[in-house]
Formats: structure tokens, C-alpha cells, sequence
């Protein structure tokens, strides 16, 4: 690198003269830190010449290797491929995704440094139907454990896996499923960067690009973390954003998917900062929770700004300030302008607290998932481990985890012998687990056997969750080919999603073993050449 004290300072200048005021002040103590190239961007740094050299990494270029983009042959089965393209040849949008199957890890960038990353694209037509069965991790300089180990859908700031824009400086959201983000990632040695599909369906394609400089990284460079925890405040109040970091760093941002479980104002509780020993008491202490993420009197409406937003309010009316039950919130806050420095460790906290019938209570029924952004040096500490993917994807509507004794998923259940029509795991927000079993293109008089595992002899209960959908039809249920229940009738005014439906199926006694539970499509029968379709939540057996 030639003179980087000189493009920091003429940076600055630039920057400051964009932005209004005078840069005096700022380039006697910037002038005395070297920054490389890579590292000194943004509007101000622009017209400034370097020795940096650009690569960017995706499935068409998987090494970002200097003139080795778009160089995959099409070939016989190659997956993914439009026929027209395929006869094109060589050159023409061959290899532009990658396929993660169910339980399949993918490894999205593999380099050498020194270098460092500047933009994250990511994009898939699934990735909303079950983001946080995905996880992103980061490992920097060969390290064994991740700096970086969030959901995808929450590392880019989408709460619960429901798409809202988001329009902030180091974080993007563009319709319908396109997540970018800026943050500056240096290395010294070497960045690996990998994508885990944990789920039981396969995500479909997966889009991305990883753009980044090769460029010296200064010796006062900190590396970028980032972290995901989930609890209720049922037992943990005040809710612990980030623990246990060890090591001398800055914290840069939050980000809270918040799901509101009882009516009234929620945000009452203070974010607080313990930094270097702080142990009863924390140095940073703010006045409540809508007051750190630069709002007032509640969150009246939606919005996304460069440092801060509310992007999400669902389940209740724009113009409600406090939310309600089953109000599910995503709030950001990036310390972009004001990063809150610690020499030696850091723990962030913040409450459940709000009001409840006129009074100020503790809110011991708030569900909060967070992801803390910081930079630090290596090596950093052991990150808790990673909440399973049940507790990720668990809908929770009262304290603590729900009442699931007797639950079987729908889409857990055993196909038993031959079965007419498409049988598959569909996801969607709204359903347990994110799955249902899906029973598709079917015509009246076509059955489906699905086994029932029961563990032990006795009388139970059979109760089934259903949706409902202006595609599906009427069923009858069989128990061991005996008939159980009324027809039941899917058809609803639903063009987009479903909606639920629980059928009493009456008490059985059952030995121990698998039985057969089947579904009969019996109409409509209108129509010859109309085709239906089923879906089933889960299914609750309970012993009596």
C-alpha cells in the first residue's frame, strides 16, 4: 500500500464535505491510523486509486478466481440448467445456483487471505418457508469454531421468517427474498464461509454472491461476529443479548425478532451494556426498549432507516402503538455511528418489562430471538451452543415451550404401501414445525395410508389438525380400515396460505405397534378431471 495515511485523511475530507462540517479534528486522529484500500470505502474513498484487487465468489465462480467466472460446461443431468441455455453453451448462465439438500451442508467461499469481505447477497425462493433451518457460519484465519453462526433470515434482519423490507446502511432486504449486507469483514489468512440446511426438505435453489477486496489488513483490525439466542422471559429476565465475550472489541448491532404473547406496552425494558467487570450494575444503561431503538411512545408505525428500524409489525393494526397478543416485531439498531468499545469482555442484557391492566409489571411471557454484531480480536470465546432446530422453529403462544404431549407431525408420518398422487413436506410460517404433510393432485376415491406409531397398549384420544385451502377437497379418515368420523371438509375461501382446522376422531383403543391411519379423498364430484388436494398440521394422540 502507497501513502494510506494520506487517502484516509483526503477519504475524510471527501466524506466530510458531502456530509456537511469540517473534518479538522477527525483527520489529526485518523491521519495517524494506516488503512488499506480494501478497508477505506464508502462514498468519500471513491475517486482514491489502490492496489486493491476486487474478486467475487459464486456458484459461477466458486474460487473467485481471476478470470474464471462462468466457465461450467453443460453436461448431460446437470441440475438446474434451462435446455435453452444448455444450447448455448459454455458462458451462458451454465452453473448460476447451488442446491442445498435436506441436512446438507455448502461451503459458499474458501480463500486465502489477506483480504476483506464487503458485500453479502443471498437469495432463494424457499429460504422463507424455513430460514432459520439454515444457518450461515464464518470461520476466520482456519479457526475451529465459527465467529459467525446466526439463521440466515435473522443475520439479515428478517424476523420469524417473514419478509419485510429493510432499507439501512450495513443491511438490505429487497422484495421479494433478496438479503444483502455490508458489513466490513477483514481476514489475514484465510475465510471460509459455509451454508447449513438443517431441515428435512431440500431449500431449492440458493443464490449468492460474496464480494471482496484482496488487500493488506492493518494490525489493529478486529474481526466481525455475530450471534443468535432464543428464550422466553418466562425464564430468563432480563433476556441475556450477549455473554461471555472475552477480549478487547466493539459492539455494532442488534437485532430483536420480538413475538408479543399478552396485550398492553411491552417495551418498557432497559438495554444495558456491562463492560470490563461491570458486575451488579452495567456502565450503559438506557430508559426502555422503544427509547434504543430511537423511537417514542411505542412503535406506531413501521420503518427503516440507515442506523435503526422497526421493519416488522404483524398481527395487529399499523396505527396500534403497544402491539397486542400475537404481535410478532423486528427491530434493528446498528451502532454504525456510535460503537460501544470494551477492552477486556462484554455482556448485554435487556428486559421484559411493560404495562398490564394500568399497571408497570414484569413481562414473564415475551418470546425474543436475538442476533448480537460485534468486532473483536481472536481468539474469541466458546459460543453457547446453538439452540436445536426444534426450539428454533417452535411457535410459542404461552410461557415456556408449548404443550406438545401426544403431537405427531403430519409431515413425520409414514407413507404406508403404494399412493396415488404427489405425497410432500410443504412449508409455511403458519403451521407446527413450519411443515405440513402435503397430499397433492388427487382425484375423489383415492386413498392414502399413513402408519401410527403407538408405543404402548391403551385408549386414546385421536384428534387431527388440519388446513384448509380453496384447492383441497372432502376426506374421510380410516383407522385400521375402519371408518372414523364424519367427512371432513377442506374447502375454504383461502387463495394464499391456509387456515387450521382441529377434527375430533374420537377414542380408540389401540395396542402397542404401528396402525394404519387412512385418508380418502371423496370429493367434490362435480368434476371428472378436477384433482384435490390434503394437508395435515400434526396430529395429536393422547392417552385417556
Amino acid at each position: 500500500m502507497k501513502n494510506g495515511k494520506t487517502y484516509v485523511a483526503v477519504a475524510v475530507l471527501l466524506m466530510m464535505a458531502f456530509l456537511g462540517g469540517s473534518a479538522t479534528a477527525w483527520i489529526s486522529k485518523i491521519a495517524e491510523t494506516e488503512l488499506p484500500p480494501g478497508l477505506n470505502f464508502g462514498l468519500g474513498s471513491l475517486p482514491l486509486m489502490s492496489d486493491a484487487q476486487t474478486r467475487s465468489i459464486s456458484a459461477e465462480n466458486p474460487t473467485g478466481g481471476k478470470g474464471m467466472g462462468g466457465m461450467a460446461k453443460p453436461v448431460p443431468g446437470m441440475k438446474g440448467v434451462h435446455p435453452d441455455l444448455a444450447r448455448m453453451g459454455q458462458g451462458w448462465k451454465i452453473q448460476p445456483f447451488l442446491y442445498p439438500r435436506a441436512c446438507e451442508t455448502v461451503t459458499l467461499m474458501d480463500v486465502d487471505g489477506p483480504g476483506v469481505i464487503q458485500h453479502i447477497w443471498i437469495v432463494t425462493g424457499e429460504l422463507l418457508k424455513h430460514g432459520r433451518s439454515c444457518i450461515l457460519r464464518f470461520y476466520w484465519d482456519n479457526e475451529t469454531t465459527p465467529s459467525i453462526e446466526v439463521p440466515v433470515t435473522d443475520f439479515f434482519a428478517v424476523g420469524h421468517d417473514i419478509f419485510a423490507p429493510v432499507n439501512s446502511l450495513p443491511v438490505m432486504v429487497n422484495p421479494s427474498q433478496a438479503f444483502s449486507c455490508f458489513w466490513p469483514m477483514p481476514f489475514r489468512k484465510h475465510a471460509k464461509v459455509t451454508f447449513s440446511n438443517d431441515s428435512k426438505q431440500d431449500v431449492g435453489l440458493l443464490a449468492y454472491q460474496i464480494n471482496y477486496a484482496q488487500t493488506p489488513v492493518p494490525k489493529n483490525a478486529a474481526y466481525f461476529h455475530a450471534q443468535w439466542r432464543r428464550a422466553n422471559t418466562s425464564t430468563q429476565n432480563p433476556y441475556v443479548i450477549l455473554d461471555g465475550v472475552k477480549g478487547k472489541g466493539q459492539y455494532v448491532g442488534t437485532f430483536l425478532a420480538w413475538s408479543q404473547l399478552e396485550n398492553d406496552w411491552f417495551g418498557e425494558g432497559e438495554v444495558k451494556f456491562y463492560i470490563d467487570g461491570d458486575k451488579e450494575f452495567p456502565t450503559i444503561c438506557g430508559t426502555g426498549t422503544e427509547d434504543y431503538f430511537l423511537s417514542s411512545y411505542g412503535f406506531p408505525h413501521t420503518f427503516s432507516a440507515p442506523f435503526v428500524g422497526v421493519p416488522l409489525k404483524a398481527g395487529c393494526p399499523q396505527d396500534k402503538p403497544d402491539g397486542q397478543v400475537g404481535t410478532k416485531w423486528s427491530l434493528y439498531r446498528w451502532h454504525v455511528m456510535d460503537p460501544v468499545h470494551f477492552q477486556k469482555d462484554l455482556r448485554v442484557t435487556i428486559h421484559g418489562l411493560g404495562w398490564k391492566g394500568g399497571r408497570m409489571v414484569k413481562r414473564n411471557n415475551e418470546d425474543i430471538a436475538s442476533t448480537a454484531y460485534w468486532y473483536q480480536t481472536e481468539p474469541h470465546a466458546p459460543f453457547p451452543p446453538l439452540p436445536s432446530l426444534a426450539k428454533r422453529l417452535a411457535v410459542y403462544n404461552k410461557p415456556g415451550e408449548p404443550d406438545k404431549t401426544g403431537w405427531i407431525e403430519g409431515e413425520d408420518l409414514k407413507v404406508i404401501g403404494d399412493k396415488v398422487g404427489s405425497v410432500e413436506q410443504q412449508a409455511a410460517f403458519e403451521w407446527s414445525n413450519r411443515l405440513q404433510l402435503l397430499w397433492r393432485d388427487v382425484k375423489p376415491g383415492s386413498k392414502l395410508n399413513l402408519a401410527l406409531p403407538v408405543g404402548k397398549a391403551g385408549r386414546y384420544k385421536l384428534a387431527l389438525n388440519l388446513t384448509r385451502n380453496d384447492q383441497y377437497g372432502i376426506v374421510q379418515f380410516y383407522l385400521d380400515d375402519e371408518k372414523i368420523g364424519e367427512p371432513v371438509d377442506l374447502r375454504a375461501n383461502v387463495a394464499f396460505g391456509t387456515e387450521g382446522i382441529t377434527s375430533d376422531m374420537g377414542v380408540h383403543k389401540l395396542t402397542a405397534g404401528e396402525h394404519k391411519l387412512t385418508v380418502e379423498m371423496i370429493g367434490p364430484t362435480d368434476r371428472a378431471d378436477k384433482v384435490y388436494h390434503f394437508g395435515m398440521d400434526y396430529l395429536i394422540l393422547k392417552a385417556e
